[in-house]
């Protein structure tokens, strides 16, 4: 799924005012956290802008990519303090993230053991 397409998704299932600027910032906190699951370097990651990168592919991939649709509309419903959609598409998102975790997993993505482990005593 390209930026572009998540956001106008979005656009056409919840109509909000928030600006596409304001939406890739939102998406690219949703990439922050995929990024940092893959462990990929800090100054290795993704950060989006709006004009230059609107048709650019994002990281997770098809089915899995349904996660930020639900992290958008988490983002726009906590915003607009409408907490009772936003439990809900939290929820969606939590289910979505774990879908995608699962998937990495399986396909060797990542590693399920940590790196380090800390406070082991």
């Amino acid at each position: 799924m390209k930026l572009s397409e998540a956001i106008q998704r979005v656009k056409v299932e919840k109509p909000h005012s928030f600006s596409d600027d304001h939406c890739t910032l939102f998406i690219t906190e949703v990439e922050a956290i995929v990024q940092d699951f893959l462990r990929i370097p800090a100054y290795e990651r993704i950060k989006y802008e709006w004009e230059k990168d609107g048709n650019t592919e994002l990281i997770v991939p098809a089915p899995y990519d349904s996660l930020y649709i639900s992290w958008l509309k988490a983002k726009i419903d906590y915003c607009n303090e409408e907490y009772e959609s936003y439990a809900n598409n939290q929820d969606n998102y939590n289910a979505d993230l774990q879908e995608f975790k699962a998937w990495a997993i399986r396909e060797g993505e990542v590693e399920s053991t940590p790196v380090k482990i800390r406070n082991w005593w």
